[in-house]
């Protein structure tokens, strides 16, 4: 327990030289973004290196076992002829064609010339052969030659190795003899005429006369080289039967063509068959043969990269000292500054050159936003003046079109229609002329605009058609005070005044995830493409601009007011097409007024 309660202490003690200094953390950050590069690109190397070496090691020797194949079917070949030449020799066919003659003398004579000719060709071949035996099944006589005898036998019965060999009924065949390291390549002795066996003719040859072809395949210490027949019978095996002879049948269950390789137990199979003569040319290579080339290889890499390691360090910490020095001297010229005061002390986590830094920046960005906080106060008082004089105004136009419009009322209408008109007129100057707060309710607001749409539907009667859609919980959401009249008298001067069918304008406002959505539309004319461009350009700039010396409250001061009140996220946005209407989107958040 008290190991682990050092560990904390520990980890504090090696990184407490870090927190504190900037350079020391250029260093520690400079020595990691040059040793990981180089520790990958070590190990990018010793992966790549096997990955060639397996492919040279592929490539290589799936040609070598093709040739190795080819030179073993051709030795082979030249084996067979000699059992061709012994076939087709003079003394043969005589001693064949006198077996039944009652003449011994020359039956004798016969056999004799053909124990010459089986000794001619076993000396013309010693290079390659043991030995020749000869077996004639009619005569049941035995021919032997070798190096240390010449006989001709009587056999009690059908001698090996061709005692197996005609009870398979083969050709030919190629069989080990025992324990010795050569074996037996037959072939069957078949009269023409009704392909009757007469007997047969085995060489006995040694296996190391192979030796030199088998070679080409370059087997190392741990590589195997074999030969096996279709069984899976190991025949011969360079250096040995090999130590998985158990695993044969598997191997020769995956080799399903002439030649090729497999991966089976952590082993490189290469094998190639000798199709005339049903043998298999086997090469295994172990996994480890490859391993150890990149083995080797990581050894050089990790001893390159040591050293380069111990450069990029040097480096590193050069390029540090020399970037941080600047740093370093600042921090220390700015310690004889004046403390910041308790109070004032900022969340620095920090404790190096750089969080000295970040708290003398506070002092100064505190200072810098009281100075900024006092100009704004200014400049906003100015606004809201400006704002209180354009809020006291009415539209000129507006008010002398609904004057003229009670005068003619007062001819044509009845008292009870023409107080309404006035009514409505005299809610809207007192909503605007008396000394609210700058936001007020939606629902007021809306009041509003229905007050001023009462006034207009009187002057153009049934043309107009008008809907207010509140959902409900939204009526007490603060909004600046004439954001929507504004909009609604845009439709008719801009939206209306050249449109002879029906005008329609429906306001809705709902609850949504961001905020209270107002959607103002009209059927007007829309906007023409190019100007509405340039208005949602005016709008996306977001300029705090209020006063613009018009005489209306325009689209672009509407937006600078919802922004100097609720924040950038918020505001109003212009869709329009032209011959079908406009559609103004107001954002705001769902804030509850306290004015009435």
């Amino acid at each position: 327990m008290s190991s682990l309660r050092r560990i904390p202490g520990i980890f504090r003690f090696i990184l407490d030289p870090i927190q504190r200094s900037i350079r020391n953390k250029l260093i520690v950050t400079m020595i990691g973004f040059s040793c990981i590069p180089l520790i990958f690109v070590s190990l990018f190397a010793a992966e790549n290196t096997k990955r060639s070496v397996e492919a040279e090691v592929i490539e290589s020797n799936s040609t070598k076992i093709k040739w190795t194949a080819g030179y073993l079917g051709e030795r082979f070949e030249q084996m067979n002829n000699i059992i061709y030449t012994l076939l087709i020799n003079e003394s043969y066919n005589d001693y064949i064609g006198k077996m039944g003659d009652d003449n011994p003398s020359s039956a004798f004579n016969a056999q004799t010339g053909f124990v010459n000719a089986v000794t001619s060709i076993y000396y013309s071949n010693v290079n390659y052969l043991s030995g020749i035996q000869v077996y004639l099944r009619d005569s049941n006589k035995q021919f032997l030659v070798n190096g240390s005898k010449m006989a001709v036998l009587t056999p009690p019965r059908i001698p090996e190795p061709f005692g197996n060999f005609f009870r398979n009924q083969g050709n030919f065949t190629i069989e080990n003899k025992d324990n010795t390291g050569t074996f037996y390549l037959m072939r069957a002795i078949n009269r023409a005429e009704d392909r009757k066996r007469l007997g047969g003719i085995a060489l006995e040859i040694n296996w190391s006369n192979l030796d030199n072809t088998l070679n080409l395949l370059t087997p190392g210490s741990e590589q195997m080289v074999f030969i096996s027949n279709q069984q899976g019978e190991v025949l011969y095996s360079l250096g040995g039967e090999p130590a998985f002879s158990d695993q044969l049948t598997g191997i020769h269950n995956q080799m399903h063509a002439e030649s090729g390789y497999f991966r089976m137990n952590g082993n490189y199979i290469f094998y190639s068959t000798i199709p005339s003569w049903n043998l298999n040319v086997i090469k295994v290579i172990p996994s480890s043969f490859i391993d150890d080339s990149a083995r080797r290889t990581w050894q050089y890499a990790v001893i390159i990269g040591t050293i380069s390691t111990l450069f990029a360090v040097l480096i590193a910490i050069t390029i540090a000292w020399k970037t941080s020095k600047p740093i370093v001297k600042l921090a220390r010229s700015m310690q004889g500054m004046v403390p910041l005061k308790a109070e004032e002390t900022p969340p620095v986590a920090r404790r190096d050159e750089i969080g000295l830094l970040e708290m003398r920046y506070y002092n100064m960005s505190k200072r810098l936003k009281e100075y900024i906080k006092t100009e704004y106060s200014i400049n906003l008082e100015k606004r809201t003046a400006q704002l209180k004089a354009l809020q006291a105004q009415v539209n000129p136009h507006f008010l002398q079109n609904t004057l003229q419009m009670i005068g003619s009322m007062a001819f044509s209408k009845s008292p009870d229609e023409i107080y309404d008109v006035i009514r409505s007129l005299s809610d809207m100057f007192r909503y605007v002329i008396r000394d609210p707060e700058e936001l007020s309710t939606l629902q007021q607001e809306l009041d509003h605009v229905h007050n001023y749409l009462y006034i207009q539907k009187q002057r153009f009667t049934s043309r107009i058609t008008t809907s207010i859609v509140l959902e409900p919980g939204v009526e007490s959401c603060a909004i600046p005070k004439l954001t929507l009249q504004p909009i609604v008298e845009n439709a008719f001067i801009h939206g209306f005044d050249k449109k002879t069918e029906a005008w329609e304008i429906n306001i809705s406002a709902k609850l949504t995830a961001q905020g209270v959505v107002i959607l103002i539309e009209d059927n007007g004319t829309g906007i023409q493409p190019e100007r509405l461009s340039q208005l949602r350009h005016r709008l996306e700039a977001q300029t705090e601009q209020l006063w613009t010396g018009s005489e209306r409250i325009g689209l672009n001061n509407v937006a600078a007011r919802i922004r100097m009140h609720f924040g950038a996220p918020y505001g109003l946005s212009v869709d329009s097409q032209l011959g079908k209407g406009t559609a103004i989107r107001l954002l705001l958040p769902l804030e509850r007024s306290v004015t009435n």
